[in-house]
């Protein structure tokens, strides 16, 4: 039996954002797994650059939103007599 999990279960439990789920000893493996493999390093630095890029927009949208909203507000209000 194999200590390591391979890289189609590492990849597939980063995918699935299962990592923080998994049993201690089993996110350990799958750690080590990943700072010893190249191509899992390199997945997992990539998911969590996208995730981030997407945190990101998210905010950046939110914030967009309520500029616009206060925009309208204040436009609205110079408007009435």
């Amino acid at each position: 039996e194999r200590l390591l999990p391979s890289c189609r279960e590492v990849t597939q439990k980063l995918g699935e954002g299962e990592i923080e789920d998994l049993p201690w000893r089993h996110r350990l493996l799958v750690q080590m797994h990943i700072s010893m493999c190249k191509h899992c390093s390199r997945f997992a630095r990539q998911l969590k650059l996208i995730g981030q890029s997407l945190r990101d927009l998210w905010s950046n949208q939110l914030e967009t939103d309520k500029l616009e909203a206060i925009k309208k507000r204040i436009l609205s209000r110079l408007r009435q007599p």
